[in-house]
């Protein structure tokens, strides 16, 4: 049985009814701004709407996708703390967080068991939203510093338990960092793929499983 659909605030999924709820969906492509603008375009309208979110980052400072989404005229910050929370499995790259702030620290990308309790304790934050937000920049990150199968069994469980909390969850996956056998098996955990690239200054999406079966400009 398929999920009921989100709108996404974005016009070219929701020109098709929009997204699956209370799914999991994997972005997947070459390194690149793509993932990102799609994921925080989908965060940000859901906040505006007064949903709640959740950003796991593995590979970038919060303070920094907070900057970013500015760019792309979805500013994150106003919601930081407040229905937004961030778990940072980045900042120990930097041996201490920049600034006083709220967020869930963990200790690297190789701590999944405190990875996923500080999931959980924002999750406990997003309880009251019907169907919040998950981002998860990104899972390649977990790749290169585990056991691939100690990883697929990690976002098996974690997409599991975020679906049984109502989440649509967004998992970033870079196709170029890994091999055939990883990428097929990351596709099968999914609910819904999401495969995106650059062509020609313009965003290019690709996903049978929603009905696009040949690539399509992404418009937002």
């Amino acid at each position: 049985m398929r999920s009921e659909n989100m709108l996404t605030g974005i016009k070219t999924f929701d020109a098709l009814g929009g997204l699956p709820e209370k799914s999991n969906i994997l972005l997947i492509g070459p390194p690149g701004p793509e993932k990102m603008m799609l994921s925080i375009k989908l965060l940000s309208n859901n906040l505006n709407i007064g949903g709640k979110g959740v950003y796991i980052t593995t590979d970038q400072l919060p303070q920094e996708i907070e900057q970013k989404s500015k760019k792309f005229a979805a500013d994150l910050s106003q919601f930081t703390a407040k229905n937004l929370w961030f778990v940072d499995c980045y900042s120990w790259t930097l041996g201490k967080q920049l600034e006083e702030r709220k967020d869930i620290v963990v200790p690297g990308p190789t701590a999944l068991n405190d990875l996923s309790l500080g999931i959980a304790q924002s999750m406990q934050n997003a309880a009251d939203s019907q169907s919040p937000s998950v981002i998860f920049q990104s899972v390649s990150t977990l790749l290169l510093y585990n056991n691939p199968e100690m990883v697929f069994r990690f976002v098996q469980i974690l997409g599991s338990r975020l679906k049984f909390s109502n989440a649509t969850t967004l998992l970033h996956l870079e196709s170029s960092m890994h091999d055939e056998k990883v990428v097929t098996t990351m596709k099968h955990l999914a609910d819904e793929v999401i495969e995106l690239k650059s062509e020609d200054g313009k965003t290019m999406i690709l996903s049978p499983m929603l009905g696009i079966r040949n690539w399509i400009e992404l418009i937002f």
